[in-house]
Formats: C-alpha cells, sequence, structure tokens
C-alpha cells in the first residue's frame, strides 16, 4: 500500500444487539481521514447444530437457527451501515447469507481488492475470531490491521517498526508507508538475542529507505529481548515510547495452512498492545 488508503475493509462478527466495535470505530475514522470508501462484511454467528429431545422436526429446528443467525446476520450489516453513512464515510455492507457457507471466505475474497482489512483482536477463547485474522493475514495477500479491545488512534503520531530484515517486514514497512509518512515519529526497532539476525538488512539501511520516501529522522533501536522473549520486549518498549501503532510481518513456520505460528506473531496476537500492522 504505496499510497494513501482508498478502499478499507473492516470484519465484523455478527450480534443480536448491535455495537460499535473497535475496529469499527478505527474503520470510521481511517475511511473519513482519507476519504476512502469502507466495505463492511459482516461474519455469521458460530453455528451448531441444535439437539432436541421433544420430538420435534430436526429439520423444522434447523431451518429456524439458521434464519435466526441469517437475521442477525443482515442487521448487523444494517445497523453497521447506518453508523458509517451517518459518520459521512460512503460504505458497501455484505454478508454471508448462510452460516452453512465457509465463514471467512467472502471476507478473504473481499481483502484481496481492498488496500487494508481491520479486524478485532481476538479475545481469550475465541477461536472463531482468531481464525478470522488468520484466514486473512495468510490467504488475501493484503495487509491487516488488527485492533484491541481499547481501540486506537487511526492516524498514529508514534509508530514503531519491529525490523527482523525477513522478506515480510519488508513487505509490512511497503504496506504501512502511508502510516509512517504522516507519522511524527517512526522508530525502527531490531530485538537481538531471539533469534539469527546475521543475515538481515541492517536497520540503519531501512532507515536510510525511509528517508528517501519522506519519513522524518527514523530512530533506531536496538533491544535485548527479556529472557528470550522478543514479544515481551516489544510490549515494554511500545509502553515505554507511547507507541501508537506497532507495523511488522507475520511469521509461519510451515509452508502449510495448518502451520504453527512464529513465537512473536503468535504472542503480539493473543495479546494485542496497540494497532498492529501486518503482513505477510
Amino acid at each position: 500500500m504505496t499510497s494513501r488508503p482508498k478502499c478499507v475493509l473492516v470484519g465484523l462478527a455478527a450480534r443480536e444487539a448491535f455495537a460499535a466495535s473497535p475496529a469499527l470505530t478505527y474503520a470510521i475514522a481511517l475511511a473519513r481521514h482519507h476519504g476512502a470508501c469502507l466495505t463492511v462484511c459482516v461474519l455469521p454467528p458460530a453455528f451448531y447444530v441444535p439437539v432436541t429431545r421433544t420430538g420435534g422436526s430436526a429439520s423444522a429446528i434447523l431451518r429456524s437457527e439458521i434464519e435466526r443467525l441469517e437475521e442477525t446476520t443482515r442487521q448487523t450489516a444494517r445497523s453497521a451501515a447506518e453508523l458509517v453513512g451517518k459518520a459521512g464515510v460512503s460504505c458497501i455492507a455484505e454478508h454471508t447469507l448462510s452460516p452453512l457457507e465457509p465463514r471467512t471466505d467472502r471476507l478473504v475474497r473481499l481483502a484481496r481488492v481492498n488496500d487494508v482489512a481491520i479486524l478485532d483482536a481476538a479475545e481469550a477463547g475465541n477461536d472463531l475470531q482468531k481464525t478470522a485474522i488468520e484466514d486473512v493475514l495468510f490467504d488475501s495477500g493484503r495487509p491487516v490491521l488488527i485492533v484491541p479491545p481499547v481501540g486506537g488512534n487511526a492516524i498514529p503520531r508514534r509508530l514503531a517498526i519491529a525490523w527482523d530484515g525477513s522478506a515480510r517486514s519488508a513487505r509490512s514497512v511497503a504496506d504501512a508507508m502511508p502510516f509512517l509518512q504522516d507519522a511524527e515519529t517512526a522508530f525502527v526497532v531490531t530485538v537481538t538475542d531471539e533469534k539469527d539476525l546475521s543475515r538481515m538488512a541492517p536497520g540503519a539501511d531501512l532507515a536510510t529507505h525511509l528517508l528517501q520516501h519522506g519519513v522524518g529522522e527514523p530512530r533506531l533501536e536496538t533491544l535485548a529481548a527479556i529472557n528470550g522473549d522478543a514479544a515481551a520486549r516489544l510490549r515494554k518498549f511500545v509502553k515505554d515510547e507511547s507507541i501508537e501503532m506497532l507495523v511488522m510481518g507475520a511469521f509461519v513456520h510451515s509452508r502449510f495452512r495448518q502451520a504453527i505460528l512464529g513465537g512473536v506473531t503468535r504472542s503480539l496476537l493473543d495479546d494485542v498492545p496497540v494497532p498492529l500492522f501486518m503482513a505477510h
């Protein structure tokens, strides 16, 4: 995303009692700031086949449950579109019509034709949201912004790049360039003692690249991992420096979709400290 975002996607989980999630609030502010069109994609609730002992028709009960979930999904889409419209932002609202369809397929396809996808961080035990984040992150080919429950500043002034010199890190920096160019302060942070960085592209070289792209005076930081825990060191830096967005590549240990996420990636996704701008 080398230019300003003009097509923004936000994924929402359907709920019977609608309330703007942190991701929706963030997406509205980002789209309004850049004059972007906001697409809202509503994911259906979890579907469980009901079990009855009353002698009722199983097919009738199943049909009733599907209709209830579809109505919840439609209503969430309508309510979200109304909220976006009131904010003066152009909006397209979509939802999966049947909970029997693969839950994230439409979201992933939409992410491929948008500049950035914005999703709420997954709370503990919310495996459906974790799956949605991973599907978009690893299957869309586009960057993902993950917003913590406390929300965040959609126009961040203090950013940090978690830089390990990898192709994933380079891709995340390129995609996050509009945010970096607007920032007042940008840090290039390298955490040592967690993995071999001997072949990495140096942070100083990245700083030169950022300067050439109009990012003012990037600040280099080399930090030691806390007892080998790079994620813990990044969290401490984010807190100490009042960072408003963390830019990083998403690491996975295997080419297979069932692969185990890298330790830093999984740790930060499990406990999102500030909005995470991630690419793979």
